[in-house]
């Protein structure tokens, strides 16, 4: 690694720290520094260098015709001449002044690209599919037709050029999905199962073993997902006895099938987690195991792992137990069939009826719980795509969410925490979900955004959950919701898996993990092999506490990589969907809100939901950016545009392989 890329985290390391992050030896670390210093890039101070006050390290994000230095606190902006051959995510060195301007790549981030092959006459040209600033040449000759959508490994970088090899040639332009399949490769998630692995799945005995689970019998157990599902990891069951509930959870135990080490284990682990893009699925396993051996289809005997809980009118847990155990759905249930019900509506079966209102009565109780301590709510609207059969988009709608999907996440927090506080208060190990409180200065930058809203925030420099709650019911109804609660997650620390606990800041919990869903999360199946191995059948306990010690720490930084990874695949494929929709409406004129600003111009977004940019080179006036107060203000009109600022624009343009959308405003 580039000396200066140990800085990423840090503006001032010592030097021993310095020897663990980038393992060199003394001598050649000492070497390197006092080059950097010679450079003027760093400053020592007995054992501690520091990058002097006008460097920055730090990743790009590129975009049309600029970019940003992506930074623990704010961001820096770049001109397109001054990101030199940087490119998307790459680590830089960037030098602040009137222009911010990229000194070094320190680390380049793009090893593969898919590209299109456009060939004239004899010659071969390789069209990437994002923006790419050097030209790309393969280092062998190959044998194409035109048209082939390729996948291209970068093995040499130049200053002007990358020289690279073809890994895989994913199709032709013409394809259908092929533009969605494209965008899969590019953001390196693995789409593929090896035949070797779709082979043992297959392989797997569906015989259910009855002799050593528990077989509840005097339960009735439901599952509700949405009515497109197919892969059901979890169900529920809840009776009232002696005025205390009884709520039990049933998660189908995907590690019955899934053994450590085995090929399918594997290629689970390097997924990570399941992708759901607008046309398709990337599930973690085998359809064979998702949708059928570990799915609890209704009618059939499944193998689960049952978390059994006591909660008394309060909504306080009074006890608890974790069973393996054999169920058989009762009944599987959509959301939109219990919404319904609830709505006024009926599900044609009077004590399944009162079974629902049982789950909406304790779920109220378990979020009254939750709002006591501090547990803050978004307004995170859902946009889901309606695509024809060739998977060409006709329409964007809100997806709605509505009071069944609330009871189901409200049990899933509950069995969820209950997992986790059992193994920490028996100090075992634990893969737990954190979520850090956010950064003081963060903070203060989206109260000062705030202000210009006419919002009411706290005077008080210090924050706490119970704040920010107020804070969110203050904007409750006000028709900037949506806007404020963006800023309010930008605000956020993000959600991570670790091995050290430092609680769910989001949540208010102490003690929080992932157990509900193992046919799509690796850490959810990881918590199941740890709760057998020291709850339900401990064995060689010592050995399994120091093997499980030394793995969690790995697999909850790629677990939390690649969640992340797929994450930015989903938007990147919501934001292709749009681009194809809006390129059918170039031309027409729409009510917009400001949603957004940077020194190139105004985003908005429709009252569909749609985000596009006006760009500041189209506008009347030369307008400045103001980064604390979030405006842009025309020099000569002093025209000042706002957050929240209600505009008529018109679709100019859609750019669908750059997923871009550009407005003009009209008078």
């Amino acid at each position: 690694m580039h000396i200066l890329e140990a800085f990423l985290k840090a503006r001032a390391l010592e030097f021993d720290e310095l020897l663990e992050i980038t393992n060199l030896k003394s001598e050649e670390l000492n070497k390197q520094l006092e080059y950097q210093i010679t450079k003027k890039r760093l400053t020592k101070k007995n054992n501690t260098y520091s990058l002097k006050h006008d460097f920055y390290v730090g990743k790009i994000d590129l975009k049309e015709g600029f970019g940003f230095l992506l930074l623990d606190g704010d961001d820096l902006y770049l001109e397109d001449r001054d990101l030199s051959n940087g490119l998307d995510k790459d680590i830089v060195l960037v030098r602040k002044g009137r222009f911010n301007k990229v000194i070094e790549i320190l680390n380049r981030a793009t090893h593969e690209l898919v590209c299109s092959v456009k060939k004239v006459k004899t010659k071969i040209y390789l069209i990437p599919n994002k923006p790419f600033r050097l030209t790309i040449e393969l280092k062998d000759p190959v044998d194409f037709i035109g048209g082939e959508v390729i996948l291209v490994r970068l093995d040499e970088y130049y200053d002007t050029s990358v020289l690279g090899s073809v890994k895989k040639v994913l199709g032709f332009v013409t394809d259908p999905g092929i533009d969605i399949l494209s965008l899969v490769y590019e953001a390196g998630f693995p789409y593929e199962f090896s035949q070797e692995n779709l082979a043992y799945a297959e392989s797997l005995d569906r015989t259910i073993n009855l002799e050593s689970r528990y077989l509840p019998t005097d339960e009735y157990i439901v599952t509700i997902d949405g009515s497109d599902a197919k892969d059901l990891d979890d169900a529920i069951s809840l009776k009232m006895v002696d005025n205390y509930y009884h709520l039990a959870v049933h998660i189908a135990d995907v590690s019955h099938y899934v053994e450590e080490g085995s090929i399918i284990d594997k290629e689970a682990y390097q997924k990570a987690t399941s992708c759901y893009l607008a046309d398709r699925v990337i599930p973690m396993l085998p359809r064979r195991l998702s949708n059928d051996l570990c799915s609890l289809n209704v009618g059939t005997e499944k193998y689960a792992l049952s978390v059994y809980m006591v909660l008394d009118l309060q909504g306080n847990i009074i006890s608890h137990d974790i069973k393996e155990t054999v169920i058989n759905v009762n009944r599987r249930l959509s959301y939109q069939e219990v919404n319904l019900y609830l709505n006024g509506g009926t599900l044609n079966d009077s004590n399944l009826e009162h079974n629902i209102d049982l789950m909406l009565e304790l779920s109220n109780l378990l979020e009254q719980t939750r709002y006591k301590r501090g547990a803050l709510v978004f307004e995170s609207p859902e946009y889901q795509y309606i695509l024809d059969d060739n998977n060409d988009i006709i329409d964007v709608t809100l997806r709605e969410v509505g009071i069944s999907e609330g009871i189901i996440e409200s049990f899933m927090i509950l069995t969820n925490e209950v997992v986790s506080t059992h193994l920490t208060m028996l100090d075992l190990p634990c893969i737990y979900r954190v979520h850090d409180k956010p950064k003081e200065e963060r903070i203060q930058l989206l109260y000062e955004q705030l202000k210009p809203l006419k919002i009411n925030v706290p005077i008080r420099k210090h924050f706490s959950p119970k704040g920010l709650q107020k804070l969110l019911e203050s904007i409750k109804g006000d028709p900037l919701e949506l806007i404020i609660s963006d800023l309010f997650l930008k605000s956020m620390s993000k959600a991570k898996y670790d091995r050290i606990n430092i609680g769910h800041f989001g949540l208010a919990s102490q003690f929080y993990s992932h157990f509900t869903s193992p046919i799509r999360r690796y850490p959810d199946l990881l918590l199941h092999r740890l709760v057998k191995a020291f709850l339900l059948h401990p064995a060689n306990l010592k050995k399994q506490i120091q093997f499980y010690e030394s793995i969690i720490p790995d697999i909850a930084i790629h677990a939390s990589e690649m969640e992340k990874i797929s994450d930015d695949l989903e938007r990147e494929v919501d934001k292709l969907k749009v681009a194809e929709f809006m390129n059918k409406h170039i031309g027409e004129i729409f009510t917009a809100t400001v949603s957004g600003m940077t020194r190139s111009g105004l985003f908005v977004r429709t009252e569909k939901g749609i985000e596009g940019m006006v760009h500041v080179k189209i506008m009347d006036d030369y307008y400045v950016y103001d980064e604390k107060k979030m405006t842009l203000t025309g020099e000569r009109s002093k025209k000042t545009f706002r957050l929240g600022n209600k505009v008529k624009v018109q679709l100019m343009d859609v750019n669908v392989s750059l997923r871009q959308i550009s407005f003009k405003l009209i008078k």
